[in-house]
């Protein structure tokens, strides 16, 4: 997604973005991330080619097959734009329309789409060099081994004093306040999380530092409010009495036995024990929390008389229908 020309003369980055930089230089600089992220541009010559031919019969006789970012695809490919990781990676798994590919370009939409990927040789070069970056990329796997520059452990050092100077006077029953090495340790996590989950990496993030830096402010946030904006995670981090913490509660609802287990036919099986039993009968309600390796969750399960009323309607109707049924069929036999 790298910097383009708008038709008023200003740069924009992305093919949707807002036109909003004087020069290309200065957008570039804006998105410094982007350009700092490795890039490659040693895909086959016939990709390129295939790419031009599709573009050109789009120009000369109209398509509305492909969606914006087919076509800037295919405007990177045939241009031989330096691509990122990601961007080979989407790359490879348009192999799935490969059965459209040999529809002709005035008969349907496989053919040009297909070419304006870059054809059969583009798929091909994106599936082994995703592979060849993958190995390499997998020295992140240990956390440890991972070595952080400089200028990020400024940054972090930065994030850590800013951090705990706006919490030295918040009243919370956990200590809010944390420590560079903390920091790196959930930093490095990120970095490996980019390369090791690339599902949960967001459209917007460009690089393994920047998908890094969001995980340690997302961690600050509960740090300083006792909860994620959205997902979990580094709890295992958090101090002593943070809500996102396991409680005591809910460690006892667990008892001190495990109560569940995953099989080859279920992800979990929850046995539930006569006290747990008679709360959920009492109250109405409970709470337990399932974990596994460094996942956890919390469920609840409600029990109540409106769910048996509906049980026994949803049955007698279910009486009703049978008998109609039934009698119809004697009557049937009867004649």
């Amino acid at each position: 997604m790298p910097c383009y020309e708008c038709e008023n003369g200003k740069w924009k980055f992305g093919e949707t973005g807002k036109c909003q930089y004087e020069t290309k230089s200065e957008c570039e600089t804006a998105n410094k991330d982007y350009y700092a992220e490795e890039t490659y541009d040693d895909y086959p010559q016939a990709a390129t080619t295939n790419a031009k031919r599709a573009i050109k019969y789009k120009e000369e006789n109209g398509s509305s097959c492909g969606t914006v970012v087919g076509w800037t695809r295919a405007r990177q490919i045939a241009n031989r734009e330096k691509l990122t990781r990601r961007t080979i990676a989407r790359v490879a798994s348009f192999k799935r329309h490969q059965q459209h590919k040999d529809v002709p370009y005035d008969e349907g939409c496989g053919g040009i789409m297909w070419d304006a990927w870059g054809g059969t040789e583009m798929i091909e070069w994106a599936i082994k060099k995703l592979e060849k970056i993958d190995k390499k990329s997998n020295e992140f796997k240990n956390e440890e081994e991972f070595e952080i520059s400089e200028t990020t452990k400024k940054t972090l050092k930065n994030k850590m004093e800013e951090h705990n100077e706006n919490v030295k006077d918040l009243d919370v029953e956990w200590n809010p306040k944390v420590t560079v090495a903390k920091l790196e340790k959930v930093y490095k996590r990120g970095v490996g999380a980019y390369y090791t989950n690339p599902e949960s990496v967001r459209e917007s993030v460009t690089s393994p530092e920047q998908w890094a830096i969001a995980r340690v402010n997302s961690f600050l946030f509960a740090m300083r409010n006792g909860k994620y904006r959205s997902g979990k995670h580094d709890t295992d981090l958090l101090p002593k009495n943070h809500p996102m913490k396991n409680t005591e509660k809910k460690e006892n609802n667990m008892a001190k036995k495990k109560k569940y287990y995953g099989d080859e036919e279920h992800d979990f099986h929850f046995h539930f024990t006569e006290e747990m039993m008679a709360e959920l009968h009492q109250k109405g309600e409970l709470e337990v929390m399932v974990k596994q390796e460094d996942k956890e969750m919390v469920i609840k399960f409600t029990y109540g008389e409106e769910e048996k009323k509906e049980e026994i309607i949803i049955e007698e109707e279910i009486k009703d229908e049978f008998e109609v049924f039934f009698n119809e069929i004697i009557n049937k036999h009867k004649k």
